[in-house]
């Protein structure tokens, strides 16, 4: 099994295990959203907390797998790479290799952004069950700084690996 993949079974897993805890342990009042002090500056029902987490949760960890694929058929009009490596990579011999690197990459990416929600569902959880109106302004600012960073490392070692060859 592929390294995205793999990673993205495993998110999509321990999400859903938060998603049920969260359902057991949260009160009827929930945070809903947090400002950048880590105050929470709005609040929710439980259950429309729970069914906000499950449609970002599913966008995220199915809906961009699913386009990725669906996006990865036909020309490659839908694929947005720079001419010369669309061209290489989207030549009859290589299309076969793009779509099951790209797909895998396309899933480690959802695996990334779904940790970051996996942490950020936990750190809401907390907060809730905690009774609690804030959570340390670090832990979020860190989640998402951290996040960025991953992110930029993917993207700057995703853009070097589809380079043709003889690419500078």
């Amino acid at each position: 099994m592929r390294r995205g993949r793999l990673a993205l079974l495993v998110v999509a897993g321990t999400y859903a295990v938060a998603l049920a805890w969260a359902a057991a342990v949260l009160p009827a009042r929930a945070p809903a959203h947090f400002d950048a002090a880590g105050r929470v500056d709005d609040w929710s029902s439980r259950g429309g907390l729970l069914a906000l987490w499950t449609v970002v949760g599913l966008v995220v960890l199915v809906g961009v797998p699913v386009l990725t694929r669906l996006g990865l058929r036909g020309d490659g009009t839908w694929v947005n790479l720079p001419q010369a490596t669309k061209d290489h990579w989207l030549a009859p011999e290589r299309r076969a290799e793009l779509r099951a690197r790209f797909q895998d990459d396309m899933e480690e990416f959802s695996a990334l952004t779904g940790g970051l929600l996996l942490a950020v569902l936990a750190v809401t959880t907390w907060v809730g069950t905690t009774g609690r109106d804030d959570a340390p302004w670090w832990v979020l600012a860190g989640l998402v700084g951290g996040y960025l960073v991953m992110a930029g490392v993917w993207a700057v070692k995703t853009r070097l690996a589809y380079r043709p060859p003889g690419a500078g």
